[in-house]
């Protein structure tokens, strides 16, 4: 780890802060428990935190967070000598339409949605808070992670030594995924090539739903990085945002872990329909050519899921990359996160009253869908069998429609007499059910 980011993740390093209304249990902040009932809200403060010379900061968590609970993050810094006011990176939470910060100024602060930073002025320390709220007296949250990475002031970023490496991530296209959520979708895209090389099978719609920032538009970028290491976390995937250099990538490469960035394009990349800033996955290193080259999986790079596999000059990629990554290690057991939920139904035929509409039927009720399900940011979509198998489910091809009287419309008009239906909420939780005619 990087002298810079600090990560606290453990009961050791938890015992360290101020505990008001939570104790640590299992290695994680709860709230404190009463008489049977978990209290309605509590906060942890960490100790002072001494890092080098730093303008900007990024703060990240990783919450098991149930139905009912969320937490609000926020940090503050040392300058000359004085902390500043404490500020928030947002109140979070899956079923929550959670929000970033909006940008304003206070003193030297420049706040963003997810990054603080100080104009004109240095600091040398930080500290985190993290409020822990329920509205269930049976469940709390629970933080498994709390991290802080800061931009230092006056050091020449290390390249470290080289790596000849490729790491087999899973690749995905923003141009085969929902389009409504295509602002956000190659963050998500980028978080779901990395866990599901771990066999998470997740789409990178569940992931777009739960990192989704709802915040007005504000001219800021819509992509939350604090919120995006919170939606893996929830998966119990540890990840956090981390200020790094060039040998920070081509060790976790070295190690069998990618990292996501986010890239500057090119005019000409403009021009071919990408943002003016992306992500992409880093998924290896190589020589070619005589030049080293960085392997990247970059949703924007073409209509087919395995054209995302590309490369970029390594001193094009320096030019282009700001820095920041989001760095994640395998999920293990001290945390068991299963996230958002997944659940099965039937789909049948709703009869002669709505012809060509398939409804769902959940433990052997009608679940109808309202009309403004999409409209509210819920998403549905079915797909057919492919004429090959793929890896992972997000590598078939879906269809994304509207609600109709209740169910869907499926083209039942092809070959193919097996259809799977996905219902995703703005909370990331999901409804599957298959449909053979």
């Amino acid at each position: 780890m990087e002298k810079n980011t600090l990560l606290l993740q453990d009961t050791e390093a938890f015992m360290r802060g101020e505990l008001d209304n939570v104790t640590v249990a299992g290695g994680s902040i709860v709230l404190d428990l009463v008489q049977g009932s978990y209290v309605p809200y509590g906060c942890y403060t960490s100790a002072a935190i001494p890092m080098p010379l730093f303008d900007a900061l990024w703060l990240s968590w990783n919450v098991t967070s149930p139905q009912g609970t969320a937490v609000e993050a926020q940090a503050r810094v040392l300058v000359d000598g004085n902390w500043t006011a404490w500020v928030g990176f947002g109140k979070w939470s899956p079923s929550l339409r959670r929000e970033g910060s909006h940008a304003r100024e206070r003193g030297p602060l420049r706040m963003g949605c997810d990054q603080l930073r100080l104009d004109s002025k240095r600091a040398t320390q930080a500290q985190l808070r993290i409020y822990l709220y329920t509205k269930q007296e049976k469940a709390t949250p629970a933080v498994h992670l709390l991290g802080v990475s800061v931009r230092t002031v006056g050091n020449i970023p290390a390249r470290g030594r080289p790596v000849n490496r490729a790491l087999h991530l899973m690749p995905y296209v923003v141009s085969r995924r929902c389009q409504a959520l295509r602002p956000w979708m190659d963050l998500a895209i980028s978080l779901a090539s990395l866990t599901n090389r771990w066999g998470a099978d997740l789409l990178p719609e569940e992931f777009a739903q739960v990192l989704r920032d709802w915040r007005a538009a504000d001219g800021q970028d819509p992509r939350n990085l604090s919120f995006a290491a919170a939606a893996a976390g929830c998966w119990g995937f540890p990840t956090w945002v981390c200020w790094c250099s060039l040998a920070t990538l081509r060790e976790e490469v070295r190690q069998g872990f990618g990292s996501v960035v986010m890239l500057e394009a090119t005019p000409a990349q403009v021009e071919a329909g990408y943002p003016e800033r992306y992500c992409a996955a880093v998924r290896g290193f190589r020589m070619a050519g005589g030049t080293s080259h960085v392997l990247l999986c970059d949703p924007w790079a073409g209509e087919s899921d395995f054209d995302a596999e590309t490369q970029m000059p390594l001193d094009d990629f320096l030019v282009a990359w700001d820095n920041v990554a989001l760095l994640m290690r395998p999920r293990t057991t001290d945390h068991p996160a299963p996230g958002p939920a997944r659940g099965s139904v039937w789909v049948r035929p709703a009869g002669p009253a709505a012809p060509g509409i398939y409804r769902l039927y959940c433990n052997g009720e009608l679940h109808l869908l309202g009309d403004d399900f999409c409209e509210n940011g819920g998403i549905l979509a079915w797909s057919t069998p492919d004429d090959h198998p793929h890896a992972t489910t997000a590598h078939r091809t879906f269809r994304f429609t509207q609600p109709e009287e209740g169910g869907l419309r499926l083209d039942t008009t092809g070959e193919n007499h097996k259809y799977t239906v996905y219902a995703i909420d703005t909370a990331g939780s999901m409804l599957v059910g298959d449909l053979t005619l």
